[in-house]
């Protein structure tokens, strides 16, 4: 009887050791697997969104920081346009992303620091559902052209031409509540002419019905306006920012021009959703910082209008609150009321 009780208790204990020795195996595969997983997510393809059409300055500046970035960490990164509503559309879906590093969102100020605004309900709380990455830029200018069939050489003829063209000085801009809806206030004020902004879904499409006669005026990006420029289908009058562009060297800032309000460039920096890991953020980062420093990568920003300056996530909250502070007092100066 003894034998027999001691002959089930070491039966017993082998099959409970066993148990766990599977249980044991069972865990460490999963870690395993786990581990296997994330390995295999941090070389899954990175999601650039856009919230502005094909070829306009956004969208060139995405392409040309995701196929650096792609070289930099060894990891595909592709642009997805969802171009609407200024921008909202991108900046909702990047919210919506889960936070793990596989969806960025590059966008300028208008998006981040102008909507919140003028939209009473944008979708997003920026400081909440968005963690800043990094800053591209906080160097971009930009233009207000004429087409060539006003004859305007110089900014403060279009108060003589308005005059004479009454309820035709329509200005085209990138997107409606945005700070160039605003900068049409400033530039009539200033010029003491009666102007209307006209907007459209990104900088493209007013530089197109800008050079086809559509509109006697647009605000654009220089990277934009050039190719116009340059066969005369558009004359530019002056860019934004404290000293002249690069490529438009004989084209005058507003302030030069006895024009205040447009010292300010914008901003162009990349977000990821908030939550998303710190060492993820930091390694985008320095893939940007990295991207940004290749002259290859400097001359073709330059060509969009924009001066690369890297900089941190904290520079880039800073960068976009200081906008914010700037325009804030403009916009609701203006009487406009958030819809």
């Amino acid at each position: 009887m003894r034998r027999t009780i001691s002959l089930l208790r070491r039966r017993c204990f082998k099959q409970l050791f066993n148990n766990f020795r599977a249980l044991r195996i069972a865990v460490l595969s999963l870690g395993l697997a786990a581990t296997c997983s994330a390995m295999a997510d941090s070389k899954a393809p990175v999601r650039i969104l856009v919230g502005f059409p094909v070829s306009g300055g956004l969208d060139v500046t995405a392409r040309i920081l995701a196929e650096s970035m792609s070289q930099v960490l060894e990891q595909p990164f592709m642009v997805e346009n969802r171009p609407g509503a200024g921008g909202m559309l991108a900046a909702q879906a990047l919210k919506a992303a889960k936070p793990d590093g596989n969806t960025l969102l590059i966008t300028n100020d208008h998006t981040v620091a102008i909507l919140p605004h003028t939209v009473k309900n944008p979708g997003f709380e920026t400081a909440r559902d968005f963690a800043p990455v990094a800053l591209l830029s906080d160097r971009v200018a930009f233009a207000l052209a004429t087409n060539s069939g006003t004859r305007i050489t110089h900014l403060k003829e279009i108060t003589e031409w308005a005059r004479q063209n009454p309820g035709k000085s329509n200005i085209g801009i990138p997107a409606p509540r945005s700070m160039f809806e605003f900068a049409v206030g400033l530039l009539s004020k200033e010029l003491q002419f009666d102007a209307a902004a006209a907007a459209y879904r990104g900088g493209a499409p007013v530089v197109m019905d800008l050079a086809s006669g559509q509109i006697p005026f647009g605000i654009s990006s220089p990277f934009e306006l050039l190719p116009f420029a340059k066969n005369q289908k558009v004359r530019i009058l002056a860019v934004s920012g404290t000293s002249r562009h690069r490529y438009l060297p004989d084209v005058p800032t507003f302030s030069e021009l006895g024009v205040k309000g447009f010292e300010t460039t914008n901003i162009v920096g990349i977000y990821a959703p908030a939550g998303t890991p710190p060492d993820l953020i930091a390694r985008y980062s320095n893939a940007v910082r990295v991207a940004l420093a290749s002259e290859k990568v400097k001359e073709r920003m330059h060509t969009l209008g924009a001066s690369p300056n890297y900089g941190s996530a904290e520079a880039l909250a800073k960068g976009m609150q200081r906008i914010s502070d700037t325009w804030g007092p403009v916009i609701r100066q203006s009487g406009h009321q958030p819809e």
